[in-house]
């Protein structure tokens, strides 16, 4: 809704409603006057008639009455009341306007007691402009008499007057369906209820959609809005209305057709177009002219002072220019002296910080200047060195001649350096590192020498400590392999010039493993160091005693003489040795293999030479140590072999070359198969099976055995399992432990993966170890073998017997079983010894309760024997020898009928 549409709504629209209280003002003054004009007979017998309350006689008088005023002023209600207001009659004209709903304004009249008027709805919808006046007499109240007007036909008066349309609605939940639509039929008026979903039209006097009802509706308070009907343009709003007490009751919508002023808009918009055209293209073309001089003007004005613009900036130019050469040699001269002044500031942290000592003398050698490391190196302070002439420090280790060659380099170069010995303020005389430089000026002339210096000491003491590292063993201070190879090729080449001899002694620990295993490496470190004090005590000064690693020596006889003084220096050491090693813990003694090689009989090189040595070391080994034994060339054949078999060693676990063999163990009680132990065998792809004797130490110093030692230990727990599977009775199945094996961190994790990996229970597995074992660091040993015993396996100590006597160890460790070694029972029936032996192991095994295995039984004599003594088992090859796992299985079931 527009501006000038809102103002008409606003104000002439209550204006027309005030005019039409106006006339029913009137209407109601006309009829005040009627009344005060009746025939005062008729008015006294209408209040007689009131008074007694005399119905019939009342509506007979108060008819004619009520058909003048509604004939003359259209009054639509006449009734009366009592004194108590109480209502006694009541004549009204429905026919015409129907009833109101609330009579709102007749209340108003009565609580006033004053003329009322308002706007009332009716049953069916429509609007009622009603006004009640009060009728009194002298006596009070009488009545009211009514006045009413339908709104539609004041709304008709609005539209003529404001020029626009009308759509009245009301609510929905204001009226009934079946009356409105009765009601609306009888005005003969549009009666669709369900045009709209909320609310009722009861007055239009433009037929609108009901899409275009809701699209106003929709923007009710938010402004007007336009939209087209039947080709005409209208502007519409909605005003809300309300009834006489203040209810909200429906909405107006007030509709302008704005066609006509669009379509005058348009035609005044091409007229002025048509007008304005020719007068702005002149008018543009006047101001194009114009601005176009103007533009000339001031191109022309902007040229000129664009042309005194670059001469001023050329001026300008050339005087910045001058003024930045200037200003340049001012800073390149503040740069050159601030270098200088740096540089003389870094000379001089140069000068008092450098690690080297710095002196400047005269042209005749006394000192004018040093700084703090020279006084840090000699000892002399500055205020002592300066004055003073450089004869200060000299160390008198020079000769004359050593200095006068100096001043003449100097001289001659202007320049020396080498290495001096001086002496400090302590008198300590040191080794440095001197540089001299003769300073002069323009002409040549020496001014100066400046002398810069560095302290050797400890350059001196690291070379000897490395020359030591180098070339001595750390532990035994002996000289190393490197430098008997330098001292051996020297005492070769002087035979070769001379015609001597000279002799090379390979030196081996006997059984130095077992000392390191049992009594610890801290003791055999000890043992090595008071074995190369005896060693070095046992040749002469001029001889080379080495030691060439772990508990292997060597001993240089240079210029020996002949093989029988090799021979008493060999009668020298073995007696040197001799004589027991105490060395706190307990005595040891120890045996030596000696090699020796005779230069030039048995080589020409030194490597030849110590391989030599090395050989027939090697043999004396073979022979069961403790002697020594020149070289042959019959000796080089073992060496070969072991370094092929050990190489073989090396690859057969990978190549899957080992086997087990299985031996059974047998009770004497039952004669039936208990246990079965497992044996390592190697299937060599060439040699084919090679002795455990040979292999088996070999694997243990080259450390293979721990590797070996868990395959034997898995692949036997996982055979266990497969006879069990198969159907033979359970068996103890035992394994040996190797010293390795036993030493290693985890073992009991290891064996507990075993018996997981292949599903063995824990009480079918038996592990073997030797007494040696044992007595190694016993608190570990109970530690590991207790941690063994948890899982539920058994322990069983091998070989017993043949280690310590002392057995108080048996009653700290969880051992179920001892096995007394082949050694006592091969001659148990000839040897009393062995026999006594045996029976004292039985009988100790007993008594604590512990099961006794015999090894090595290959007679019926010794089987009846140990049966006597009451042996608990037995296994030899009197019975079976060691037999891949198929046959053993036929063994196995064999043995449920008894042996």
């Amino acid at each position: 809704m527009n501006g000038r549409t809102r103002l008409k709504t606003v104000i002439l629209l209550p204006l027309a409603l005030v005019l039409a209280g106006l006339l029913g003002m009137f209407y109601s003054s006309l009829y005040q006057h009627e009344k005060e004009s009746a025939d005062q007979d008729f008015v006294s017998a209408m209040q007689a008639a009131l008074r007694a309350k005399d119905r019939g006689a009342l509506l007979d008088r108060a008819g004619p009455l009520f058909e003048r005023l509604r004939e003359r002023y259209g009054v639509t209600h006449f009734y009366f009341e009592d004194a108590n207001r109480v209502n006694v009659l009541r004549v009204h004209q429905p026919e015409r306007h129907g009833d109101t709903i609330n009579r709102y304004t007749t209340l108003t009249a009565e609580k006033s007691g004053e003329i009322a008027s308002g706007v009332e709805l009716g049953p069916i919808g429509t609007f009622t402009l009603r006004m009640v006046a009060p009728m009194r007499d002298e006596q009070g109240l009488v009545g009211y008499v009514e006045l009413g007007e339908e709104l539609e036909e004041v709304l008709q008066g609005v539209r003529m007057i404001i020029g626009v349309e009308l759509v009245l609605l009301i609510d929905k939940q204001f009226l009934k369906r079946k009356s409105w639509e009765e009601g609306m039929r009888m005005l003969k008026r549009r009666a669709d209820w369900e045009h709209l979903p909320d609310a009722a039209i009861i007055h239009q006097t433009l037929d609108l959609p009901a899409a275009s009802v809701a699209s106003v509706l929709s923007r009710a308070g938010k402004g007007g809005r336009d939209f087209k009907i039947d080709d005409k343009h209208y502007y519409a709003g909605v005003i809300p209305v309300s009834e006489a007490g203040g209810r909200a009751v429906g909405k107006m919508i007030l509709l302008r057709d704005k066609t006509r002023s669009q379509e005058g808009i348009h035609a005044t918009m091409r007229s002025v177009s048509l007008y304005y055209l020719p007068v702005g293209a002149l008018l543009f073309a006047m101001f194009y002219l114009i601005i176009r001089g103007v533009q000339q003007r001031l191109e022309s004005s902007h040229q000129q002072l664009v042309e005194q613009g670059r001469e001023r900036e050329a001026l300008q130019a050339q005087h910045i220019a001058e003024l930045k050469d200037e200003r340049d040699k001012l800073r390149l001269a503040k740069e050159e002296l601030q270098h200088r002044e740096e540089d003389l500031r870094l000379s001089a942290k140069v000068f008092e910080n450098s690690i080297e000592g710095i002196m400047i003398t005269d042209v005749k050698s006394n000192i004018l200047r040093v700084n703090r490391a020279f006084t840090t190196i000699t000892g002399y302070s500055e205020e002592e060195a300066v004055g003073n002439n450089t004869r200060l420090m000299r160390s008198d280790r020079h000769d004359g001649a050593f200095y006068q060659a100096m001043w003449n380099a100097l001289v001659k170069y202007g320049y020396w350096q080498g290495e001096i010995w001086n002496r400090r303020k302590s008198g300590e005389v040191y080794p440095e590192w001197l540089s001299i430089v003769a300073v002069r000026n323009e002409q040549g002339e020496t001014l100066n020498y400046l002398g810069i210096f560095a302290d050797l000491s400890e350059k001196k003491t690291a070379e000897a400590r490395a020359h030591h590292l180098a070339y001595y063993d750390p532990l035994t201070e002996l000289p190393n392999r490197a430098l008997l190879d330098e001292r051996l090729k020297q005492a070769m080449a002087a035979v070769q010039n001379s015609g001597g001899l000279a002799a090379l002694l390979h030196i081996d620990l006997d059984r130095f493993k077992a000392v390191n295993d049992t009594l610890g490496h801290a003791f055999g470190d000890r043992l090595l160091q008071a074995l190369s004090e005896r060693l070095a005590g046992s040749v002469r000064g001029s001889d080379t005693v080495a030691r060439l690693g772990s508990d292997e020596f060597a001993v240089l006889l240079a210029d020996v003489g002949d093989k029988q003084c090799v021979e008493r220096v060999c009668g020298k050491i073995f007696a040197a040795l001799a004589e027991p090693f105490d060395l706190g813990v307990q005595e040891i003694f120890v045996t030596l293999s000696v090699g020796i090689a005779l230069c030039p009989f048995d080589a020409d090189s030194a490597e030849d030479l110590i391989r030599n040595a090395d050989v027939a070391m090697s043999y004396a080994k073979t022979q069961g140590g403790n002697d020594y034994h020149f070289y042959t060339p019959g000796m080089s054949g073992g060496e070969p072999r072991r370094l092929i078999l050990e190489t073989s060693l090396r690859r057969a676990l990978e190549r899957d070359e080992f086997l087990l063999h299985y031996q059974p163990q047998i009770c004497l009680q039952s004669g039936r198969i208990t246990g079965v132990e497992a044996l390592l065998r190697w299937q060599h792809p060439e040699r084919g099976l090679v002795s455990p004797a040979e292999f088996i130490p070999l694997l243990e110093e080259i450390g293979l055995i721990v590797p070996v030692g868990e395959w034997v230990l898995r692949t036997a727990c996982i055979q266990n399992r497969a006879w069990v599977s198969a159907g033979l009775p359970p068996l103890r199945m035992a394994v040996n432990l190797s010293a390795r094996q036993f030493r290693q961190g985890g073992l009991a994790d290891m064996v507990s993966q075993a018996l997981n990996d292949s599903g063995l229970a824990p009480e079918w597995l038996e592990l073997e170890v030797t007494e040696s074992i044992l007595i190694q660091d016993l608190q570990a040993t109970i530690t590991t073998l207790r941690q063994l015993d948890t899982l539920g396996i058994l322990i069983s100590i091998d070989d017993f017997g043949t280690g310590y006597s002392s057995l108080s160890y048996l009653k700290h460790l969880p051992i179920s079983k001892i096995k007394i070694d082949r050694s006592f029972v091969r001659d148990i029936c000839s040897d009393p010894d062995d026999a006594a032996i045996t029976n004292a192991v039985i009988s100790l095994g007993h008594s604590l309760k512990l099961r006794v295995v015999a090894e090595g039984v290959e007679t019926l004599a010794q089987l009846e024997y140990l049966r006597a003594q009451g042996c608990d088992e037995v296994q030899g090859f009197y019975f079976s020898r060691p037999l891949p796992a198929e046959e053993f299985a036929v063994l196995a079931m064999k043995s449920e009928t008894g042996i």
